[in-house]
């Protein structure tokens, strides 16, 4: 399926589902990967959060507005973490921490970013439910993700990410 690229308006053809950004050229894709500043002019095109990530260490490179309004944080307390660590999930409290403890390996979201960076593969609206820390506070959460790899990196787009009512079970 042809469309537009989103940075240069330019006609591509699209190889892989691009379910974040919609369709990017190589060139442009490029040119935004090699620039901390391009990513975040083209990420914070969007309404939704984007998480902009590196492979080795997972980590966020940098993250739109969006992300940073939704999170409640800074773009330093974004920047370098790990994405349990931006949503303050309670795996990545743990001495093995976020990604690296026994309850990550079953965790949907972590397993659709790694599979994006291990095969290129995009996904649209992985949906899981997470323990977040909230003011002291163990609080379920809805999230649901899409994710697409941009060159070495990964968009990660928070889909969704609502607080669930007290007694809710995972």
């Amino acid at each position: 399926m042809d469309g537009l690229c989103m940075a240069c308006m330019k006609m591509v053809a699209s190889r892989e589902p691009q379910f974040v950004s919609h369709g990017l050229c190589d060139s442009c894709a490029s040119a935004i990967e090699s620039s901390v500043v391009g990513v975040t002019s083209l990420i914070n095109r969007f309404d939704l959060p984007i998480l902009y990530m590196q492979g080795d260490p997972r980590q966020v490179v940098t993250a739109n507005q969006a992300a940073c309004d939704q999170f409640g944080k800074e773009l330093p307390l974004v920047e370098g973490r790990r994405g349990g660590q931006v949503f303050d999930c309670i795996h990545s409290f743990t001495e093995a921490g976020c990604g690296k403890d026994q309850k990550c390996e079953e965790c949907k979201v972590k397993n659709a970013i790694v599979d994006t960076f291990v095969t290129g593969t995009s996904h649209r609206a992985i949906s899981t439910t997470l323990e977040i820390r909230m003011h002291g506070r163990d609080v379920p959460h809805a999230i649901e993700v899409s994710t697409e790899k941009v060159g070495n990196h990964a968009l990660v787009r928070i889909d969704r990410f609502v607080r669930l009512p007290a007694g809710h079970c995972s």
